[in-house]
């Protein structure tokens, strides 16, 4: 899947850029992964563990194995534990995946006042293909993957790599993102950060109870460093 990142030196470079996650993000995955979090916990641990599943969200898959096999009498290792974690989340996601509420609206209308987007996810190239399948990813100029930089979130770097590709510095890129980990990866990189979702507050970041109160005029105010009205 290549980025779709302009190439014309005579084009006019834009004034601002919207990078945004995806799982729970835009697209309503994060909930079949956490189900196979609980299942893994339960199965390998013999008990539920909420605490334990909620500080998987938004982690890579191997961020995500390495934090179960600390804290599970384990005989697995990273690599097996990983890969159970992919197997399963791919069969949760067999018969497709939906975009969240207000998700494609918005994106539209971004794509018709050519605000330049990147898709910036924890999740691997694989998955971003599988989903592509059901949902439209090509608005996006760019995609950076969890297969993409070194460090994965909460590390700057794939901001930054996103930020980068489009051709922009990163306090002039809105991030959209709906967990902790992610957003202190937007943050750590510079980018004015809208956190969607209802749970706790992130420092430094403007919060939104969903995408359907999100718009254009709104994320310019942010890129802008003006508070949303």
């Amino acid at each position: 899947m290549p980025d779709r990142t302009p190439s014309s030196a005579d084009a006019p470079r834009p004034e601002w850029a919207v990078l945004s996650d995806m799982d729970g993000t835009l697209l309503d995955t994060e909930s079949a992964w956490l189900v196979v979090v609980e299942e893994f916990v339960r199965r390998h641990g013999g008990t539920d563990d909420p605490a334990l599943v909620s500080t998987l969200e938004g982690l890579d898959l191997h961020r995500a194995a390495a934090t179960l096999r600390s804290r599970l009498p384990l005989e697995m290792t990273t690599a097996a534990v990983a890969e159970e974690l992919d197997r399963r989340s791919l069969e949760a996601y067999a018969d497709g995946v939906s975009w969240m509420l207000g998700a494609r609206s918005l994106l539209d209308a971004l794509v018709a006042a050519q605000v330049p987007l990147a898709l910036v996810t924890s999740s691997p190239r694989h998955w971003v293909e599988r989903f592509a399948q059901t949902v439209d990813l090509s608005v996006f100029d760019a995609i950076v993957t969890a297969d993409d930089t070194a460090r994965t979130k909460p590390a700057p770097d794939p901001y930054l790599r996103a930020a980068e590709i489009l051709g922009l510095p990163s306090h002039r890129c809105v991030a959209l993102e709906d967990s902790l980990v992610g957003a202190a990866s937007a943050v750590a990189a510079g980018c004015a950060t809208v956190v969607v979702g209802d749970g706790p507050r992130v420092p430094a970041t403007f919060q939104v109870a969903s995408l359907t109160a999100v718009d254009v005029g709104m994320l310019r105010a942010v890129a802008r460093g003006s508070s949303p009205s």
